[in-house]
């Protein structure tokens, strides 16, 4: 298999993830913090290492604590549905947004009935940052999110200026994270982020069932989730303090330590130098395919290595089927769980995008066998696909 799909999950992971899981797993996999014997204060240990390597990625030290959750999206549901809404709210997103912050969004705007406003692009489709600023003073936010990298056209988005803008208004400013924590490079501070997402099983290069936030010190939000913590059992009171607030449940110790090995390799190796390298010659191979349509970020320095493409005379699904039937190519058709995006886009007729998500064990020569597939594509190649191929729109 040609695997063009790490937008959704990187994959394969480096050996020392899967080396060390499956060590742990045999050796190590108490419940971490639930009770005093050895290999319960092991575990304990890991996990609290874990959070030091994520607050040293991000150049958080004493301003943030690393907060755990099963994935991304149960995350970033405990941030949106904590936040002290009222009908005279008014929350921002980009254009770029995944569902696990526009759906949680709208479960809380058909509660309160406060204003959904999307921050305005520009005709390339880069954030418009003067038209945003004049939208802030026109009506202040009170939330605003944006994502770090557009899961469909790779765009990193100028989060730090935006937030800039937003903390005029004392907004609370949430970055999701879970295309860039591990690739770009982030600085807490600079950023003016309050929490910022990460999933582990992306840019990470860890394992699913495992991810979270960095969340600023003394941000305030409600519980979502409750439960069993492991510490103050004869109280019925939620913890007051981070990550016990945000964190309740027994926690996956086999993928917070498959967590732990990727965020020690990724100390040795340059994610971002390889995608670009890897993306500059995936443009260079595509851009003279005839009937190709590229959908990528407004200007090189902002791309990341996704891009979404359309070959005329085919739907996206029918084309990604070709790839996985004829060549073995795994791509991802469809919306990608960004639908606000689709609509600038102007693909309706392609019904989405075939996304080509590009990671740090990809080659020259995967994006060799992409372009030839593509060129060659031909609709006769739909007798024989795989029809399975075909349901695996999003």
């Amino acid at each position: 298999m040609i695997y063009l799909d790490n937008g959704a999950t990187t994959f394969p992971k480096p050996d020392c993830v899967y080396n060390a899981m499956d060590r742990f797993a045999r050796t190590g996999a108490v419940n971490a913090g639930r009770g005093a014997y050895r290999a319960a204060r092991e575990a304990g240990k890991m996990v609290e290492e874990t959070r030091e390597l994520l607050i040293s990625l991000l150049d958080a030290r004493e301003q943030a604590e690393a907060v755990f959750a099963p994935s991304a999206t149960v995350m970033l549901n405990q941030i949106i549905l904590g936040q002290n809404w009222t009908a005279d709210s008014v929350a921002y997103v980009s254009p770029y947004e995944h569902n696990s912050v526009l759906r949680p969004l709208e479960e809380m705007r058909k509660r309160f009935g406060f204003s959904v406003r999307q921050l305005p692009l520009r005709g390339d489709g880069g954030i418009d940052l003067d038209a945003v600023e004049a939208r802030f003073a026109g009506e202040p936010p009170s939330f605003v999110a944006v994502s770090a990298v557009s899961n469909v056209t790779g765009y990193i988005l100028p989060a730090e200026e935006i937030f800039r803008l937003a903390k005029r208004y004392k907004a609370f400013t949430l970055l999701d994270g879970s295309q860039a924590v591990g690739l770009i490079p982030l600085r807490f501070g600079r950023l003016r982020a309050d929490a910022v997402t990460f999933a582990g099983h992306k840019t990470l290069y860890g394992p699913f069932g495992i991810a979270g936030c960095l969340i600023r010190n003394k941000a305030e939000l409600n519980v979502v989730l409750s439960g069993g913590t492991g510490s103050r059992s004869t109280s019925l009171e939620t913890p007051r303090r981070m990550p016990g607030r945000l964190e309740c449940g027994s926690k996956d110790t086999v993928a917070i330590q498959g967590l732990n090995a990727a965020l020690k390799w990724l100390r040795t190796v340059n994610p971002l130098e390889r995608e670009r390298e890897l993306t500059d010659y995936l443009l260079a191979s595509l851009r003279d395919i005839p009937g190709i349509h590229l959908y990528t970020a407004p200007s090189p320095e902002r791309q990341a290595g996704v891009v979404s493409l359309n070959l005329d005379g085919f739907q996206c699904g029918e084309a990604a089927a070709i790839l996985d039937s004829r060549r073995d190519i795994a791509v991802r058709a469809g919306h990608h769980c960004a639908a606000l995006i689709h609509e600038r886009l102007g693909n309706r007729d392609f019904r989405g995008t075939v996304r080509v998500s590009l990671g740090y064990f990809n080659r020259r020569s995967d994006i060799d066998a992409l372009a030839e597939a593509l060129r060659t594509m031909d609709r006769k190649q739909l007798e024989n696909v795989n029809p399975d191929s075909l349901r695996g729109l999003c």
